[in-house]
């Protein structure tokens, strides 16, 4: 990968970001993995609603998880080190999964998310490169991320077949096994990550630069995360919706394309396209406001959810999940709030964007769980793509301003 420099950033050498990126990328595998292992051996040990579950608590728990460790970050003023023991922590934990019963699996699983909580702060440290390429910064992150999940996705369709699932065999083991070790290998490779901070006075840590459009008053930065409380909740609508469908696409493209092995290629494709656009998307990020492109995905949730709930042929099902929408947003949203929080409070603000991200995703999976029981998958989706739509309608309220002040 090409150096970075950092135009707001304190005087210090260029740094290469080979290794983090490579390490960025093990830990993504370690998510696509983990998504398809867990995901299809609770399918296998107590139905839907245990999906439900193992999807839904984990994610209240990075809800709170995500600001602890945001706050923490802010506190030590060390973001790398909270990335880096996250990692280490949460890869340990993927080893006694195997051999846990439904309530087991969960339980770790929410062990597991309290520190997953704090990875999102990689986001943070990537944001913080060049104050004036926010999101080709975050793009070369997305990049990674799309690439590592994709893999990871494939290699869960790869190693454990489907029959083999509901029981601790050792392909289930060696494929846990290989999902503890790529985290490991990522917090090694990210020690080289070395953090920046802006070269911000006192007055520039505690108070927002430009002024409250109200009153013309320097706005407090601790104001501006209530400001902001129109995308936290436009945020939980398109992620409860969302997630009415990807809680189950494990479980839905196995049974679509009649094996695990067929579903971890769909997998890998998505997460390939995600690679592949990633760094343009955070190259248009930085050239067009946020909040034009913060529109337009929500409106993709929206397309993507319809196109499930109508179930076309399967060709075209798989076409609409192959968009990464996740990306796009996760890529808008990061860099509109660090536009709009100062540094100080960063990793809080963007704590809370993900906070909000998972508490969607956790009501969508657990609301979702239980309405499988006695629907269709065609009609749960088509509840999500409603859910989806009212939170596209808030996006367009929550980013009706064009001005987007920078530090």
């Amino acid at each position: 990968m090409a150096d970075s420099t950092d135009s707001g950033s304190t005087a210090g050498p260029t740094q290469s970001l080979a290794l983090p990126l490579a390490g960025s990328l093990a830990f993504h595998a370690t998510i696509g993995l983990s998504f398809t292992l867990v995901l299809l051996q609770a399918q296998a040990l107590g139905g839907a609603r245990a999906v439900g579950l193992v999807v839904g608590i984990p994610m209240f728990m990075m809800v709170g998880s995500s600001a602890f460790w945001g706050a923490m970050a802010d506190r030590w003023r060390n973001r790398k080190r909270v990335v880096l023991l996250a990692i280490v922590l949460s890869s340990l934990l993927a080893l006694p999964m195997p051999l846990a019963g439904t309530w087991g699996l969960i339980g770790l699983r929410v062990l597991q998310s309290f520190f997953r909580g704090g990875v999102v702060h990689l986001h943070t440290l990537f944001v913080e490169l060049d104050a004036g390429a926010r999101g080709a910064q975050l793009g070369r992150l997305q990049m990674t991320a799309g690439f590592g999940w994709g893999l990871g996705g494939l290699l869960g369709g790869l190693l454990v077949p489907a029959s083999v699932y509901g029981s601790a065999s050792p392909a289930l083991h060696a494929a846990f096994l290989v999902n503890c070790a790529l985290g490991i290998f990522a917090a090694a490779a990210l020690l080289r990550l070395r953090e920046r901070s802006p070269d911000v006075s006192p007055a520039e840590q505690l108070i927002l630069p430009g002024r409250d459009p109200g009153g013309g008053v320097p706005l407090p930065a601790t104001g501006m995360l209530w400001r902001l409380a129109p995308l936290w909740v436009a945020t939980v609508l398109l992620f409860v919706g969302y997630y009415f469908f990807l809680a189950f696409a494990p479980a839905f493209f196995t049974t679509l394309t009649g094996s695990t092995s067929r579903m971890g290629l769909v997998m890998f494709a998505s997460g390939l396209v995600h690679g592949l656009v990633a760094r343009w998307f955070g190259r248009l990020a930085d050239r067009h406001p946020r909040e034009k492109l913060l529109r337009l995905v929500s409106l993709a949730f929206v397309a993507c959810m319809a196109t499930y709930a109508l179930n076309p042929h399967p060709l075209l099902v798989i076409v609409a999940f192959l968009p990464p929408i996740w990306m796009a947003f996760d890529v808008s949203a990061t860099a509109l709030v660090a536009d709009r929080v100062p540094y100080r409070l960063r990793g809080r603000g963007v704590g809370v964007l993900n906070s909000c991200m998972f508490l969607g995703a956790g009501a969508g999976a657990l609301l979702a769980g239980e309405l499988h029981r006695s629907l269709p998958f065609t009609q749960v989706f088509g509840l999500g793509t409603l859910l989806a739509l009212a939170g596209a309608l808030v996006t367009a309220y929550a980013t009706r301003s064009t001005v987007t002040p920078r530090d």
